[in-house]
């Protein structure tokens, strides 16, 4: 009797160890990103832009100024400061939102590069 519930506690401590231990976990390799600058570019499709040298897949994204209209990809152009909130994968960086900033909320130094 005593037997099995040594054995029977040592199965439970296994299992939740097994459970517990973070490498065991499975990892979808995406994390949650949030960056601004300005659009460098956005090709003929419309399918992406590319803020401060990285490829942004827009198409789903839901596009917003910052004042709280909705906007659309036709309204993306070169030279906009944007922020982007994006899921970033092995495969790329997917935007969920990208809010277009009126230039009050373009920094000092990049306002004056723009003149």
């Amino acid at each position: 009797m005593r037997l099995m519930k040594t054995v029977t506690v040592l199965f439970v401590l296994l299992a939740v160890a097994l459970v517990s231990v973070p490498g065991f976990t499975q990892d979808k390799g995406e994390k949650v990103v949030t960056f601004s600058g300005l659009i460098e570019s956005i090709p003929n499709d419309g399918t992406y832009i590319v803020v401060s040298e990285a490829k942004v897949l827009v198409t789903g994204a839901k596009i917003v100024s910052d004042l709280g209209s909705t906007l659309s990809m036709s309204d993306l152009k070169p030279k906009l400061y944007v922020t982007v909130e994006a899921v970033q994968r092995r495969n790329g960086i997917f935007a969920r939102k990208v809010t277009v900033n009126s230039s009050s909320k373009i920094p000092k130094t990049l306002r004056n590069a723009l003149k």
